[in-house]
């Protein structure tokens, strides 16, 4: 995904937000998705009407205290007045296909590494496998349930196949990007991506990686959010893909 388009707001300006609302569907590439709000304030402004389409990143809505000038925000597009930090629904995101160095992975073989859900999640702990190695695996399929920081996540898978290997077992907590989850056709040999794979997303073949979640009270994120200002008021969103 590229860019999204909003097939439609679910809230106006000027309406207040609570952290979980879902303010807009956005259809991308694969799918339309529920974009859900992690934070709460008062819509101050839509950056992009039903039925447009914009690039990842682009100014989406602006979250923030009711009143507020949001003039000079507009004017710079996504750019924030202090360094913001972006979470993920979906996120929900996404990660990039990390580059690599080695060998090439098997035909068909996806690698899904643990994604980063929240602007303040490091690590995530996986709750509950609800697949098991040797599963076959639908687009859509929801593979487990991760807890963030903030929430527990359904994490969906957006590729078709055969579950090969597990990498974080349930119970067991690791950094972002990690090895999350091998999927591929059955009977491919993935010993030594699994091997090779290490944290941050590096590995001896190149890995495609998926990133899909949602909170398992509601439905699926698929945008990025930046965190409040200095003021601690303002709040940008902004589109982001999943891989």
């Amino acid at each position: 995904m590229t860019e999204g388009t909003v097939a439609t707001w679910l809230k106006k300006v000027g309406d207040k937000i609570n952290e979980g609302d879902i303010l807009a569907e956005i259809e991308t590439d694969k799918a339309t998705m529920e974009f859900e709000s992690f934070n709460e304030g008062t819509l101050l402004y839509i950056g992009i009407p039903e039925g447009e389409t914009a690039p990842v990143d682009s100014l989406l809505a602006i979250i923030g205290a009711e009143g507020e000038d949001v003039t000079a925000l507009i004017a710079g597009g996504a750019t924030a007045p202090a360094p913001a930090a972006t979470e993920a629904p979906n996120e929900a995101t996404v990660t990039p296909a990390a580059t690599t160095t080695a060998t090439e992975l098997p035909k068909g073989v996806i690698v899904v590494t643990m994604p980063r859900l929240s602007d303040t999640m490091t690590e995530g702990t996986v709750a509950t496998w609800l697949k098991k190695v040797g599963d076959t695996i639908a687009e859509g399929d929801i593979l487990a349930e991760i807890e963030t920081d903030k929430a527990t996540m359904e994490f969906e898978s957006f590729n078709a196949g055969t579950l090969l290997y597990i990498g974080i077992q349930e119970g067991n907590t690791a950094p972002v990007d990690s090895l999350l989850a091998i999927i591929g056709p059955a009977g491919t040999d993935i010993t030594g991506v699994a091997a090779g794979f290490t944290a941050g997303g590096t590995t001896a073949a190149p890995v495609a990686t998926e990133t899909a979640a949602a909170p398992a009270t509601t439905e699926k994120n698929i945008e990025t959010v930046q965190e409040p200002s200095a003021d601690g008021q303002r709040i940008l969103a902004s589109p982001l893909a999943k891989n």
